[in-house]
């Protein structure tokens, strides 16, 4: 995959979250060339759609659109 088009998907949606949350609110958007081609109720669904649509060598991505991000932790502990 070309992680140009991967970074062009993904500024894509950054630049737009505030629309595309009001119409895909918990959603895993399948976005291609810059366009949302597909939302899905999950990750799995979305990624099979892609592969479906654009086979495994394609740049798309899937992208959880949550209305606020996960926070991830790290945890660690000396000893």
């Amino acid at each position: 995959m070309c992680r140009e088009a991967l970074k062009e998907n993904f500024e894509f949606v950054e630049k737009n979250k505030d629309k595309l949350l009001k119409e895909y609110l918990n959603k895993y958007l399948l976005v291609w060339h810059k366009k949302v081609v597909g939302s899905f109720d999950t990750y799995e669904k979305a990624a099979g759609e892609g592969v479906k649509k654009y086979g495994i060598d394609e740049d798309f991505l899937v992208y959880p659109l949550l209305e606020t991000e996960p926070l991830n932790f790290l945890f660690s502990a000396a000893i």
